[in-house]
């Protein structure tokens, strides 16, 4: 598979700002069914707990993108991707954009549960900082993180639709 060259930054602000983009959420629950959460250092979303996740980039399935959310922002092995389950596609609409707060972003998302045993929460290595997507984590129970304020609406409508399975 040979992948395209990433956009300016010029014309990736005008996509942007003209069409929808395909994004990936990874929904991670330990087994006391906790839910992982990261504080977003970057809009959109900025300041909200919320999930890891990605755009997924032009050539790249599903399962790649999953898989690169795992290594990347978990750092857990890419065999896990196998063992995460689409919840469905949602929209989310946000009013700014990681480019401009005039700019809102429309995402066609297509969020994944992964289920983690005690030992693989262990090995994970969660990135933190100002560069890093997330600027800090936590787990939260499901039900705390379905009513929390300061869950991001689109989170905790995850966290309710995962309540309704375990």
């Amino acid at each position: 598979m040979t992948s395209l060259p990433l956009l300016s930054e010029s014309v990736f602000k005008q996509s942007v700002d003209a069409l929808p983009l395909v994004s990936v959420d990874l929904c991670v629950t330990d087994a006391a069914g906790n839910l992982l959460l990261g504080k977003r250092n970057n809009a959109p979303a900025r300041h909200w707990w919320f999930t890891p996740g990605a755009r997924i980039r032009k050539n790249e399935s599903i399962a790649q993108a999953l898989a690169r959310v795992m290594v990347d922002e978990l750092a857990l092995p890419v065999e896990c991707a196998a063992h995460a389950t689409l919840m469905g596609a949602w929209d989310h609409f946000y009013p700014d954009s990681a480019f401009d707060a005039g700019i809102s972003t429309h995402y066609v998302n297509l969020p994944h549960w992964l289920r983690l045993t005690d030992e693989q929460v262990a090995a994970m290595q969660l990135p933190q900082g100002a560069g890093e997507q997330h600027g800090s984590w936590q787990w939260l129970p499901l039900a705390q993180a379905a009513r929390d304020s300061a869950v991001h609406e689109y989170v905790q409508v995850y966290a309710r639709w995962l309540l309704e399975r375990l």
